[in-house]
């Protein structure tokens, strides 16, 4: 018991630099890329910094699965080089065995970047937003989906509207079961529309099989005055676009949360298919960061012997970018509609998990 969790304190403490590394090198790139990128707009040094600091953590939970394999590399070297495996061997345990420990340990780095690392990702997300927006002076988004429908925000000359809708189209320009609500510059209601359905047409919301209450006379009952119609036209600046981009992205969601934010996605029409691809892939985390793990060390082992460990580095390095590269390809498939959402998530890591153990076992019997 004393060699495994040998083997995982030095697995742990080459995950820990590997992360630093790697984790203030994605700093410093954010940083000077948005000085590059946003120099012109008046960013400063240290807004820049403030950008990067919110931005960088979604970057290093994307490059986590390379984190670990380039740890459990680092590690497997280390021990190559200073013959520990050949010690461990002779003494009786096998090499999996070995590691078996420090596989779990990946497997544990996988369930807290799920329980703790999404969240303060989808966090410094949605502040990443609104802090670019605060920056750059550009308005705040203005939709909203939850479980009580679809909410919408604009502009107007003279205050704003706020616009619910039961369900949208799932391409933006239509909704159902609408009711508008106008505000003043001092965010008094002075009407209020219900209609049956709202279409975006040529910079106007067009509804159709409406009743109007003006609500701008205190004194007055506004049923009294209400007034029923077919069609009525509303000014607008927004587009089908801007409502589509404007729900929030699957990776500003907390995890715990997209299943019922999901729902709500459904009920209102869109499609929540690229959120329910993310839930899954992040659910599929501790067995592609346990495979990753597996495929830094399976090519150390019969080359440690062989004193070839530069080219089991790179064979190693290539196997561990293909899988990266295929998980990212069956996302964009299962995103498209292309292949089904479980196979999209699981079934690279689970394939690669079970193609580095037959070639562990492989070489470990060779």
């Amino acid at each position: 018991m004393t060699l495994y969790w040998y083997f995982t304190k030095k697995f742990c403490i080459s995950f820990l630099r590997v992360f630093l590394i790697i984790g203030l090198l994605i700093f410093f790139i954010d940083t000077m890329e948005n000085i590059r990128a946003l120099s012109s707009s008046g960013i400063t040094l240290t807004k820049a910094l403030a950008l990067a600091s919110t931005r960088s953590p979604s970057f290093i939970r994307e490059a986590m699965p390379i984190i670990v394999m380039l740890s459990g590399l680092s590690f497997c070297v280390g021990l190559a080089r200073s013959n520990e495996f050949v010690v461990s061997r002779a003494a009786g345990v096998s090499a999996l065995k070995g590691i078996s420990f420090p596989i779990l340990a990946a497997f544990l780095i996988g369930l807290f970047s799920i329980l703790f690392l999404n969240p303060l990702v989808a966090t410094f997300s949605s502040y990443y937003d609104t802090l670019k927006n605060d920056y750059l002076g550009r308005p705040e988004k203005t939709v909203t989906v939850n479980e009580d429908g679809f909410w919408l925000r604009q502009k107007t000359e003279t205050g704003h509207i706020v616009i619910t809708a039961s369900q949208a189209t799932q391409n933006g320009s239509s909704l159902r079961d609408v009711t508008m609500i106008e505000y003043d510059l001092n965010n008094n209601a002075i009407s209020r529309i219900a209609a049956s359905t709202a279409t975006l047409s040529n910079d106007e919301w067009i509804l159709i099989r409406t009743k109007k209450w003006n609500l701008s006379i205190s004194e007055e009952n506004p049923e009294a005055s209400s007034q029923k119609g077919f069609i009525i036209r509303v000014p607008t600046t927004i587009t089908s676009e801007q409502i589509l981009e404007g729900y929030p992205k699957a990776e500003t969601v907390v995890i715990w949360d997209l299943p019922k934010f999901i729902l709500a996605m459904d009920n209102a029409g869109f499609s929540s298919r690229q959120h329910r691809v993310h839930l899954q892939i992040e659910l599929a985390r501790p067995i592609l960061f346990s495979a990753m793990l597996i495929i830094g060390a399976v090519f150390t082992l019969q080359n440690a012997r062989l004193g070839n460990l530069g080219i089991s580095v790179l064979v190693a390095l290539l196997c561990g970018f293909s899988l990266h590269f295929l998980q990212n390809l069956a996302r964009t498939l299962g995103e498209a509609g292309e292949i089904p959402i479980f196979f999209a998530a699981w079934a690279p890591p689970i394939a690669a998990l079970l193609a580095a153990l037959a070639l562990f076992l492989h070489f470990e019997d060779g």
